[in-house]
């Protein structure tokens, strides 16, 4: 497998490949961040050794299975790859392409993005019969689902490759249709911003209890600090930027603001700091 993007989503699915005894190049742009991701199969292996739920022997032939790469030629024998990089359409392109370069011309391309439409995406492809939508959740080695979904072009045989793999993985597959946000992006986004937009007339305790009680594991402040805030600006922008092309304009939502706000004072999230918590090394995060 060959796995593009090494931050926390790419790390994730390089882990969970590599715990299914799969072979994985995991590739960044600086091999400082693709060792960086993998680094996160270490601090998840260790955990379990420290716990006895494995040996250490067990988890250094897994932790040996992951490659850290900066070079697309060392993607060359890989059988499957799986996209990871920011969701904009322009370096997805750009990483599509490059890939495509050095693979087989029959190796299934999977893009990870939550919003952007696969037939779109796929117009950077030179096999779009390929390339394929292979959505995965944060944390992924503790997420089960996986959104699969095809573009206008995407061949039955992508499909099946695609529904096999998610099954070997040990994950629960969905088949959804190809759309903005498909199925899962627009129940979350909604679910995220509906809870920031609160913030203005509610206790942040008060928003994360109704979560807890209305039958939700994470509340919608919590979940967002662990994607980062970022990420729904970058949705934003790359949907405005669609729609602009199209003569549409995007809706603006009462979260954009405090989202905007929260990003230009810097704390956006767990993977660069605090955010709606802080969460000091070592104790149990606070709002």
């Amino acid at each position: 497998m060959g796995v593009l993007g090494a931050g926390m989503m790419g790390a994730g699915i390089a882990y969970s490949l590599a715990n299914k005894g799969i072979k994985v190049v995991l590739k960044d742009v600086s091999i400082d961040n693709a060792k960086k991701g993998k680094s996160y199969s270490q601090k998840v292996l260790d955990k379990q050794v420290a716990r006895g739920k494995l040996t250490n022997e067990i988890a250094q032939q897994t932790l040996a299975l992951i490659t850290p790469t900066a070079e697309a030629a060392d993607l060359s024998a890989c059988d499957f790859v799986i996209e990871t990089v920011f969701e904009d359409r322009t370096i997805k392109a750009n990483v599509t392409q490059e890939i495509e370069s050095v693979i087989d011309a029959n190796i299934i391309f999977a893009s990870n993005t939550s919003t952007l439409p696969i037939t779109g995406l796929a117009n950077a492809s030179a096999r779009p019969e390929n390339f394929i939508g292979m959505h995965f959740f944060s944390p992924v080695d503790k997420m089960p689902l996986v959104e699969i979904i095809c573009g206008e072009n995407t061949s039955d045989d992508a499909l099946a490759a695609c529904y096999d793999l998610t099954l070997q993985m040990g994950k629960t597959p969905i088949v959804v249709n190809d759309s903005r946000g498909f199925y899962t992006s627009r129940v979350f986004t909604t679910f995220v911003k509906e809870g920031i937009a609160m913030l203005k007339d509610a206790h942040p305790a008060s928003i994360e209890n109704a979560a807890y009680l209305s039958g939700f594991p994470v509340g919608p402040l919590a979940i967002s600090d662990e994607v980062s805030l970022t990420l729904f600006d970058k949705i934003d922008k790359q949907t405005r930027s669609d729609l602009a092309l199209e003569g549409k304009t995007l809706a603006p939502h009462p979260a954009d603001d405090i989202i905007h706000t929260m990003i230009e004072n810097n704390p956006v999230g767990r993977s660069a700091g605090p955010g709606f918590y802080d969460n000091p090394d070592g104790s149990k995060h606070t709002l």
